[in-house]
């Protein structure tokens, strides 16, 4: 792995160069190598590395994730996903990579927690997927498109906790080619941990080696980070 995976490419600087690089918080314009502008980047509270133990594995899944979902970074994360701001999937992917490091572990795959293909075609793009592959890029690891969900499900973010985890369980599979890798899993948002750990029992269950999860931000609060 590149050890400064946070600095843009030249693509994206060029890019740059007509459409500035903006605060993740606030929206003002920052260095193409930044993230925050300098007044709030004090605002930003990176959240512990998060452990769930998955049900039917026995494994332990950590999850890491560079802020939490909170003020102006979670208002950011809602224009990506739900309002097509696709163009900050690099910005948003870079930060992310950053977190992916601590892990320690050689990746042999990129992959996320995909759409189903009826909310691919309602919505356009997978934004997982997007952020996924700038991670991928960042980090010098292949994109992998290794689960893919079998039924349609409601929104996760309209339900309440209870629901989510009934609501994630037994809809993703994962293609053989997973067996022996140690796989980076990506997705946006992590509060439950319900889509991330039937996405990690799905690779597990394929042979996966190792399994470590990365998300954009983490909604729990930012005095607990107990696992389930």
């Amino acid at each position: 792995m590149r050890k400064d995976v946070s600095r843009p490419g030249w693509g994206e600087r060029l890019v740059f160069l007509l459409f500035p690089a903006r605060c993740l918080w606030c929206g003002k314009a920052v260095l193409p190598e930044e993230f925050f502008c300098r007044e709030c980047a004090g605002l930003v509270s990176a959240p512990r590395p998060r452990q769930f133990k998955l049900e039917r594995t026995g494994q332990v899944l950590e999850v890491r994730a560079p802020a939490l979902y909170r003020g102006g970074f979670r208002e950011t994360l809602h224009r990506y996903k739900f309002q097509e701001q696709k163009g900050l999937a690099g910005q948003l992917g870079r930060l992310m990579a950053g977190q992916a490091l601590p892990f320690g572990a050689e990746f042999d795959a990129v992959a996320y927690a995909p759409l189903s293909r009826q909310s691919l075609r309602d919505r356009g793009y997978d934004q997982s997927g997007l952020l996924a592959g700038r991670i991928a890029k960042a980090l010098g690891v292949p994109l992998r498109p290794l689960l893919e969900k079998t039924k349609e499900t409601k929104r996760q973010h309209t339900l309440g906790r209870a629901e989510r985890l009934t609501n994630a369980k037994d809809v993703y599979r994962a293609k053989p080619e997973t067996a022996g890798k140690t796989v980076l899993l990506v997705d946006d948002i992590v509060t439950t941990g319900a889509t991330l750990c039937q996405c990690a029992e799905a690779l597990y269950e394929a042979g996966a080696a190792r399994v470590c999860g990365l998300c954009a931000a983490s909604a729990e609060k930012e005095e607990s980070h107990a696992s389930v």
